[in-house]
């Protein structure tokens, strides 16, 4: 008995929850970035979402970024990971959507001679079209990240245009 009460208590929690698949392409805005790894990165994300309104959601998401690459002036080769974590609140309208959040990029870069890791800060905003078929969704999302940080050595630039598209299930 008060298993079926737990489960009861806790159904409402899940009621008005999305779960996004997506793939797409990152477009750094940064010049030596692009010279490095080229002018788009392959990504993937796993993203919840909870409506907490009937037109406004919060969302949990995380990315996953990898490439490989040559350094720019010894033409050393490099492979850079990106794994961003993000949170913000999502406006609907209608099939259209507006994002805003804020996020943890953590990256690892390595060479053949030395390697570097670390996280930043930043911000995003995106926008969006979801298209829902019962408890199935397609949507498109474009979202503009500003994430930098500047160390005594070496300036970080993650920032850039990232495009997606995905499946998802409402619960």
């Amino acid at each position: 008995m008060r298993k079926i009460i737990l489960v009861l208590a806790v159904l409402p929690l899940w009621a008005g929850v999305d779960l996004t698949l997506s793939g797409g392409l990152f477009l750094p805005r940064a010049s030596y970035f692009r010279d490095a790894y080229g002018s788009t990165i392959s990504n993937f994300s796993l993203e919840g979402e909870y409506h907490i309104a009937p037109l406004v959601g919060a969302f949990l998401g995380v990315d996953y970024m990898h490439k490989k690459g040559k350094l720019t002036y010894s033409g050393e080769p490099v492979k850079l990971t990106v794994v961003p974590v993000n949170a913000g609140v999502r406006f609907h309208f209608l099939t259209m959507f507006l994002d805003a959040g804020v996020g943890s990029w953590n990256y690892k870069e390595e060479a053949s001679f030395a390697s570097a890791s670390g996280s930043m800060t930043g911000f995003f905003v995106g926008a969006g079209f979801r298209y829902s078929l019962m408890k199935f969704h397609l949507r498109f999302r474009a979202k503009y990240s500003l994430a930098k940080k500047k160390t005594e050595d070496l300036e970080s630039d993650l920032s850039g245009l990232q495009l997606e598209a995905g499946v998802g299930v409402s619960f």
